[in-house]
């Protein structure tokens, strides 16, 4: 078995072992972009705290580990497997440490709906895949999206066809085995045709306690008039490294909305990038992240208004305890042609302990003059005086300290439209409060 420490010589060397047994390895234009991403990751290297998209996230707790090249995984057909939505109202594809499940996976899908596994499409050379959305040229503070184009062996393509509406929920579980230190590159590609309507809900979740690193890579597409629903649940076990990277464009009328409830891995960067590249499109960007013990938690964002008439919204929360960090970093850029733009970003932390920390970097770049923007960031401890007024009211300490953090989160959740699903994040967020060893007494 290849051991792998985390270091960038190290992934440049197994790219070099593995990449003639990579899915599609008989394709050249393939091979051709797997070594172009190697040679743009090779120049970058990892990031680092002068890297500016990067200096609040240190990656030295990464580059401590040493992983195992990733090797088909498989659980048993009968095997207990977590599941967020009911399967009457559901279709759900299962992925274990990165590699498509057709044997755990749903078989039936409705109509309109199409899944293929990515690894599957490049090793029978689908001439129907679009190129263009695995060679997309990224930043270059995003070395990890080089890394996974270089090193992709699987993920999902999924296509929603024209004037659809879903009324079942696609649920998508990442699920980390009992296999320890595997490392995995997943890319995935959405595709939401004009008109339509569908929700999406990722979940990451684990067999075990074990260290793994997963980096995922996602290209989604929502067409003229249609709306989608990308929802993420994140509660991968605390010794997991978790980053991911989504690139959005949204069309003419058409709305991406988003939501992230993050509680697990031992560090998790979440990056969305949203172009608003027709008049009227619209996105929300809004999530919840609780952390403890040394957990790290990343949100970085990037809207950029294009067109006239489009509109943003960004909540975020965090509730952080132990010595658990968060970072948020927002940038909203209004192109100079992008004139009645609506862009709206806040977040707000709770910090439960005195060595728990946030660090925030909100941006607004304006180029237009007829604008409605804004940002707004605080941080701070729980409000003493209502902690006070509710122990007056014969709760303990506990079940004030709860009660407040609901509250306090149910702003960021109150965004998601689909009531049964904000019933489970408000569900989640209990859960955490009530599972969670470190919250102060």
């Amino acid at each position: 078995m290849v051991t792998l420490p985390s270091d960038k010589e190290a992934f440049i060397a197994h790219y070099d072992q593995s990449k003639d047994r990579l899915p599609g390895s008989s394709l050249a234009w393939l091979n051709e972009t797997r070594a172009k991403n190697i040679a743009l990751f090779s120049d970058i290297g990892l990031p680092s705290a002068k890297t500016e998209l990067w200096k609040f996230t240190s990656l030295n707790p990464l580059k401590k580990q040493v992983f195992s090249a990733p090797e088909a995984s498989e659980l048993a057909a009968n095997d207990e497997l977590p599941r967020l939505i009911d399967s009457t109202s559901s279709v759900r594809l299962v992925f274990i440490d990165g590699n498509y499940s057709e044997a755990l996976s749903d078989s039936s899908l409705p109509t309109g709906l199409t899944m293929e596994s990515l690894a599957t499409v490049l090793e029978n050379g689908n001439r129907d895949l679009d190129q263009a959305r695995l060679t997309r040229p990224r930043a270059e503070e995003q070395p990890f999206v080089a890394l996974n184009t270089a090193l992709m062996a699987d993920g999902y393509i999924l296509s929603i066809a024209k004037d659809v509406s879903l009324e079942k929920t696609i649920e998508i579980l990442h699920l980390g085995s009992s296999k320890a230190e595997s490392t995995h590159h997943t890319r995935n590609i959405i595709s939401v045709g004009s008109g339509s309507k569908a929700t999406i809900i990722e979940h990451n979740a684990d067999h075990g306690e074990n260290v793994y690193f997963s980096n995922a890579a996602t290209d989604i597409s929502v067409d003229e008039n249609a709306t989608l629903h990308h929802y993420r649940v994140q509660e991968s076990n605390k010794s997991a490294f978790l980053i991911s990277s989504t690139e959005v464009e949204v069309g003419k009328g058409a709305t991406y909305d988003s939501f992230l409830l993050n509680t697990g891995a031992r560090l998790a960067r979440s990056e969305i990038n949203v172009s608003l590249a027709a008049e009227n499109s619209a996105c929300h960007l809004n999530g919840t992240y609780m952390g403890t013990d040394d957990q790290h938690c990343d949100i970085t964002t990037r809207v950029d208004h294009k067109t006239p008439h489009t509109t943003c919204d960004e909540v975020i929360k965090g509730v952080l305890a132990g010595s658990a960090r968060g970072v948020f970093q927002g940038k909203i850029i209004v192109h100079e042609q992008a004139q009645k733009t609506v862009g709206n970003q806040s977040h707000r932390a709770m910090l439960l302990s005195d060595r728990a920390e946030v660090d925030v970097k909100p941006e607004l770049e304006i180029f237009a003059d007829d604008v409605i923007c804004s940002h707004g960031c605080t941080s701070g401890q729980i409000d003493e005086d209502a902690l006070f007024y509710l122990r007056s009211r014969g709760l303990s300490q506990e079940q004030a300290q709860s009660l407040l953090v609901n509250a306090f989160l149910a702003d960021a959740v109150e965004a998601v439209q689909n009531e049964d699903l904000k019933d489970l994040f408000l569900v989640r967020i209990s859960d955490w409060l009530e599972n969670n060893p470190n919250k102060p007494a």
